[in-house]
């Protein structure tokens, strides 16, 4: 069966078409505007790593310098404790020596 095509019908299938088309560069566009600005974000998280990455090297070269400044206070009071104790086996020894240099 051969379909027969009248004037009114293909005008009207035209019709459709044309609509459909203006919908789907309507639709198009639309997307082509997503695209940009799904292309702007991603240039934005780029950014935004690289600025991550070096905030976090930096955060660990305060830690190092953080850790050294926490270090001082400890040394110093070793370099204390060492000093008294050798202050006191210093005066044990000079009085043991005076002991033995007096009853010479």
């Amino acid at each position: 069966m051969s379909e027969r095509f009248d004037g009114g019908d293909a005008s009207r299938r035209l019709i459709k078409l044309e609509e459909r088309e203006k919908s789907n560069t309507h639709r198009l566009d639309r997307l082509e505007g997503l695209v940009k600005e799904v292309h702007a974000q991603n240039e934005n998280i780029a950014r935004l790593l690289t600025e991550l990455e070096y905030t976090n090297k930096q955060l660990s070269l305060h830690d190092a310098r953080l850790s050294e400044i926490e270090k001082q206070p400890r040394t110093r009071l070793a370099l204390i404790w060492s000093s008294v104790i050798t202050a006191i086996v210093g005066a044990a020894v000079g009085a043991v020596m005076t002991a033995v240099i007096s009853s010479i």
